[in-house]
């Protein structure tokens, strides 16, 4: 079997997904051509990581759809002074897209193993501004807070408002927002007021997996 050509299904990706999808930033653009996904997940997945669709990780964890990742981190106009705390890093793809486009990602997964491979993979690739941390992934980590952006790499039952406290005023989240019973959730700009709380804003509808800890609460049968 030849060996699958990576760069050019970067190209690939980005031209036939991602550029067709209206994301036009440049710096954007350069961050996902050159970030090498089959590198962040698992062996038996590298000749489909660049599909149109998710991608399995396991514990229950997927890769966003590429056209719904990148228009979600351009909606949060990143630049090169800001810290982000990336939500369920997972294998450290989303965290490596972003070192590329700000000063520091603080990467925040709850399985062990997934940061093990990110560090390692990140160290490869030269990523010296990513900081990774393990822990429930709705408490965020307030220990480096406040952040200018936040990004959640899933699907959340909820506005979390535990991750937005965690932002400046004036700091900016992104997520897909997916109640109860919904099969497709709504990618949503959250801007944080300060003291006068937030404000948020749908941009489009996105398919998404839930991320551990933001499934919807359980029903009561009566």
């Amino acid at each position: 079997m030849p060996t699958p050509n990576f760069a050019q299904a970067r190209i690939n990706m980005l031209e036939s997904q991602i550029r067709t999808a209206g994301v036009i930033n440049p710096a954007i653009l350069e961050a996902f051509k050159n970030t090498p996904k089959e590198r962040f997940v698992p062996e038996s997945a590298a000749g489909i990581a660049y599909k149109d669709e998710e991608i399995v990780l396991g514990h229950g964890r997927y890769l966003l759809e590429p056209l719904v990742h990148a228009k979600m981190i351009e909606a949060l106009s990143p630049s090169p002074q800001h810290v982000v705390l990336d939500v369920g890093c997972a294998t450290g793809y989303s965290s490596a897209i972003l070192s590329s486009l700000v000063t520091t990602v603080v990467a925040l997964d709850n399985e062990q193993a997934f940061l093990e491979h990110a560090d390692k993979v990140w160290q490869d690739l030269g990523a010296c501004n990513i900081v990774s941390f393990l822990g429930a992934l709705p408490e965020g980590q307030s220990k480096n807070a406040p952040y200018d952006l936040i990004v959640c790499n899933g699907a959340l039952a909820e506005i979390p408002e535990k991750l937005v406290a965690q932002l400046a005023s004036g700091g900016r989240m992104v997520c897909i927002i997916r109640p109860a019973g919904a099969h497709i959730g709504r990618v949503t700009l959250i801007e944080s007021l300060g003291e006068k709380g937030f404000s948020s804003y749908t941009l489009f509808d996105a398919a998404g997996s839930y991320l551990p800890g933001f499934e919807p609460a359980p029903a009561f049968a009566f």
